[in-house]
């Protein structure tokens, strides 16, 4: 049988070289990507009756298929650890080829593969090159040996392929650059040798020469390697001063700016990480001499705008990546009211790229986004591996797990089963799990999901997707308990023991997520520390982490080597998985470049309606079903909203809440109508109208941020025209949209009732805040200037000002506010949340939130969300009316104790240099003795002191933070 399949899986190949014609269609493609996948497979089988296991001849021709199918990620997976010592001369030269004349295989390069290096590289002229091949090809036919006769064809084939899309044959014509320009980044590797098809289409729609677009470039089509072309091309032809791309989350702020730097290293360009405090932390970029790239958030880029507006007359391209977070319910108004505000300063001849995988309805989006002068690159089909779909299913006559899975091969049965796929296990004397026989299944469920994991876990990485954040670490003491009975061996990664001790120090060693990392159950979600996250992140890329449990933060570009995504639950109300979302999911799994495999496992078993929707969802994976199309946060706001988010049972109209009453004093009517309310009811019913305020605080400061622009005419007609610009105005109904422009309109005339002058309009609007809640602040301040911040001492200023910082804390517990204001003094001083916590149960022991016991999970929790960015929000509005410098000057040292929780100076530029943790940024300060060091200090000291620092700290150092600092 395997002999047939080699036979057929060649001629697939042989095939393509008989073909005159470079493009590959879906027939050929279909053959190519077996035969890759087949020769990639058996060498791997490591069987006795296997005679191929390790076959490197296998591996190259697999990698020649996947490069003749499209797919160049695929075959570089395959390369890698190509040893070439049972190849020949000429199947070397064919690897050589295949990576444009790498020179990091283990042999001397051919002269071919230098040859190839440098006319990819724009150094040599392609007719030298094909001089060459042709004398391969001549030896290869007089020898008379069959694999060398095809590999020298493939030789052949590949190089007229690849050069058709050569990016210094594409490029220049692409962007009306010269080519000279693009020699050497090709020659230094910072740009890929050939264009993959999503950068051939933006460049067939002028995307490269300056136009305006909305880009569906799907998961893996080489979104990062766009930007650096897209942004290349701009500098090369001076069209830009500054360049700005948004990034809605930190994480992939982060992301694109480690790719840039390493891509535009040592190139007369900036490349720069703007933080996400909200705060003046920024140049005067319109200075500076040489160009500059921003990486920014949303919310980051519009407190920029807020501040200075000047910027971005500077600024000669945006590129908005994610932008599907338009439809993000909680940071979607931020992001279309940013995108709104930069249609009034930036002209449309500006250009401006947004970005997404997932955009159901590009044609409309684009009609809206820069006035409709834009470009729609939509034609792109995702060009990726097949990923195996399925479900996991416990049969209670069986007693044992199993698993179905598509085959797109069968049409009436398109489900196959695979029974006795996982045992149960026995945990007690007369019991076992997976249990489905008590009316709760969620422990069941949880039991099934652990023990499918684990038979996913011997072929790779496994990430176990959870929609609920409180559900986590229940799904997390499952696997602990697994472990207990059932144990694997785990891998004891020198980096990956100091993680797990360095989490300990942070969280104590009784903390659920710590006890589940040294199980080996790592845990990526929200609510893990910024450096210990990216510490687990960084384990992961490099092969270390076997197993993750995650929430959302997964799908939000995070990129690992997944090889398996079990997805427990899609969820109900407002976490269900609609499309979108699950397709930005399982992008995560397989990546291109990365892994050339991947499994999608739903769970089953919770409830029947629920394993019918998991089915659906199953199936619009595997037609490949579209994303829903995008819709408005903002118009969200005036539609029908659930009461109960997660049931749905019961919904509220906007013309019960958006009354004057109401925007007028959002607080206070949501206090009068949820009074006599049963505590569940009114807590559902604040919850719902808390969101609803904080759109309407959002839309009053955005009519701050333009008040100039309203003021120049009749108000109410330019703040119908306003709206009338708005994406949400394109995907309402007419009366919902009546409804959204009387609101704008009515919170017009506040403000120009409430505030006369202009200046004092546009100071309030710095303050990001809503007119209400600026007003009070800066009545607070003119009340009481002379007696507060008149001292260093930042206690005694978080007293003074705590009347305006306690407003950040829910209404249920602003009765404990005490215990708020002495944990803030807490955190400020440096101490770890396993300290605060102590602190905690030491003075105040009988105080519990929300009548649960303080876990150091809620230390950590308040002080992510109530101190860093909460209170911080607060205290940067305060900020704005306070005039005396000296005063000004304290605050700001609160403000960056509070966002980081380290008060001194040292301990702050450690956490900026690459200390991203709280304990070991305090430990080093220690060590160097120096509590105000600047950053060249501090990296001299770091680096000066390196083998003594992992002499005494190395046990609680991972390689993440060693690879930053040295």
């Amino acid at each position: 049988m395997w002999n047939k399949l080699l036979y057929y899986a060649l001629s697939s190949v042989t095939d393509y070289l008989c073909e005159d014609n470079l493009a590959v269609n879906q027939h050929f493609r279909s053959q190519l990507e077996f035969a890759g996948k087949f020769f990639e497979t058996l060498p791997q089988i490591n069987l006795d009756v296997n005679k191929l296991f390790g076959d490197e001849e296998l591996i190259l021709f697999s990698a020649t298929a996947y490069v003749f199918a499209g797919y160049p990620g695929a075959s570089a997976v395959v390369l890698k650890g190509l040893t070439g010592d049972k190849l020949s001369s000429t199947e070397r030269v064919l690897a050589e080829v295949i990576r444009y004349g790498d020179v990091n295989f283990p042999w001397e390069n051919s002269k071919i593969g230098l040859t190839t290096s440098l006319v990819f590289s724009g150094r040599e002229d392609i007719s030298i090159l094909y001089k060459q091949v042709d004398s391969l090809l001549e030896d290869a036919y007089r020898r008379d040996h069959d694999i060398d006769i095809i590999a020298a064809e493939c030789v052949q084939k590949i190089i007229r392929q690849c050069w058709e899309n050569a990016t210094i044959n594409l490029m220049p014509s692409f962007s009306d650059t010269d080519p000279q320009k693009w020699v050497l980044p090709l020659t230094a590797r910072k740009v890929h040798p050939v264009l993959w098809s999503a950068q051939r289409e933006l460049g067939k729609h002028n995307v490269f020469r300056g136009n305006s677009a909305v880009v569906q470039l799907p998961t893996g089509s080489g979104k990062t390697a766009s930007f650096s072309l897209i942004l290349r091309a701009s500098l090369y032809r001076d069209s830009f001063h500054i360049a700005v791309i948004v990034a809605p989350f930190k994480s992939i702020r982060d992301e694109i700016y480690l790719d840039l730097k390493l891509q535009f290293h040592d190139e007369e360009v900036d490349i720069n990480r703007i933080s996400t405090e909200l705060k003046f932390d920024f140049s005067d970029f319109s200075l500076i001499e040489r160009p500059a790239i921003l990486i920014v958030t949303p919310e980051k880029l519009l407190f920029m705008i807020r501040y200075d507006p000047n910027f971005l007359s500077e600024t000669g391209l945006f590129i908005f990546d994610e932008a599907h977070q338009l439809d993000n319910s909680d940071r979607g108004i931020t992001f279309e009211l940013l995108l709104s505000t930069i249609n009034f300063f930036v002209t449309d001849e500006i250009q401006k790229i947004f970005v997404s995988a997932v955009i159901g309805n590009p044609n409309e989006v684009s009609e809206w986004f820069n006035s409709g002068n834009n470009n729609v690159v939509n034609k792109l089909t995702p060009r990726k591996l097949e990923k195996v779909l399925g479900y996991s299913y416990w049969n209670d006559k069986t007693m044992h797990g199993e698993l179905y899975i598509w085959n797109k091969l069968q049409e009436a049965k398109a489900l196959v089963k695979f029974p006795y796929f996982f045992d149960p296990v026995k945990i007690k004397e007369n019991k076992i799990q997976p249990d489905f026989t008590i009316k709760n299944r969620t422990k069941g469920i949880r039991w099934a999901t652990a023990l499918t994991t684990r038979q996913f876990m011997k072929g790779g990485m496994v990430a176990v997707y959870v929609p609920r954040k409180d559900t986590i670490k229940g799904l997390a003491q499952v696997f602990m308990e697994l472990q207990e009975k059932s144990p694997i061996l785990i891998d004891g990664n020198e980096s990956v023991v100091a993680l797990c001790k360095l989490f300990e120090l942070n969280f104590g060693e009784d903390s659920v997520l710590v006890r589940a990392y040294r199980n080996g159950i790592f845990v990526h979600d929200g609510d893990i520390p910024d450096g210990i996250r990216g510490s687990l992140e960084f384990e992961a890329r490099n092969g270390n982490i076997p197993l993750l449990l995650c929430t959302n933060t997964l799908a939000q570009g995070v990129n690992l080597p997944i090889k398996t995504i079990i997805i427990t639950s899609i969820g109900n109300g407002e976490m269900e998985l609609n499309n979108r979302d699950t397709i930005n999911l399982i992008g995560r799994v397989g990546r291109t470049g990365v892994i050339n495999e991947g499994n999608i496992i739903f769970m089953q078993n919770i409830s029947s309606f629920s394993d019918e929707r998991v089915k659906h969802a199953l199936n619009s994976l595997a037609i490949d079903a579209p994303a829903e199309p995008l819709g408005s946060s903002l118009a969200a706001l005036f539609m029908p909203t659930a009461i109960n988010s997660y049931s749905r049972s019961e919904d509220i109209r906007a013309s019960e809440w958006c009354v004057p009453e109401f925007l007028d004093n959002p607080m206070e009517w949501i206090s009068n109508r949820v009074k006599g309310d049963s505590p569940s009811k009114a807590k559902a019913y604040r919850r719902l109208f808390l969101k609803k305020a904080n759109g309407i605080w959002q839309i009053e400061n955005y009519l701050m941020s333009i008040w100039n622009v309203i003021q120049e005419g009749v108000q109410e007609e330019n703040i119908e025209n306003v709206v009338k610009k708005m994406f949400a105005s394109t995907c309402i109904r007419d009366d919902e949209f009546d409804l959204m422009l009387w609101t704008f309109k009515y919170l017009g005339e506040r403000i120009s009732r409430l505030v006369v002058d202009r200046h004092d309009v546009l100071t309030m609007s710095k303050m990001m805040v809503g007119i209400n809640e600026a007003l009070t602040i800066k009545s607070f301040v003119d009340s009481n200037d002379e007696v507060i911040i008149t001292s260093d001492d930042m206690e005694q200023i978080i007293t003074d000002i705590w009347p305006i910082l306690r407003t950040s804390v829910s209404i249920k517990n602003q009765s404990e506010d005490s215990l708020y204001r002495f944990l803030l003094n807490k955190w400020i001083k440096g101490s770890s949340y396993i300290e605060i916590l102590e602190s905690w149960k030491l003075e105040y022991p009988d105080i519990r939130l929300s009548n649960r016991k303080p876990t150091v999970e809620k230390v950590y929790i308040i002080c992510s969300q109530a101190f860093q960015f909460d209170m911080q929000l607060k205290l940067t509005a305060l900020m704005e009316v306070i005039t005396d410098p000296v005063k000004y000057a304290r605050l700001e040292k609160l403000q960056v104790a509070m966002k980081l929780g380290l008060p001194k100076k040292t301990e702050q530029v450690m956490y900026g240099a690459g200390i991203s943790d709280r304990v070991l940024a305090r430990l080093f300060c220690e060590e160097m003795g120096v509590d105000t060091a600047d950053y060249k200090e501090v990296l001299h000291w770091l680096r000066m002191n390196k083998g003594k620092i992992i002499e005494k700290f190395g046990n609680i150092i991972p390689e993440y933070f060693r690879s930053r600092i040295w």
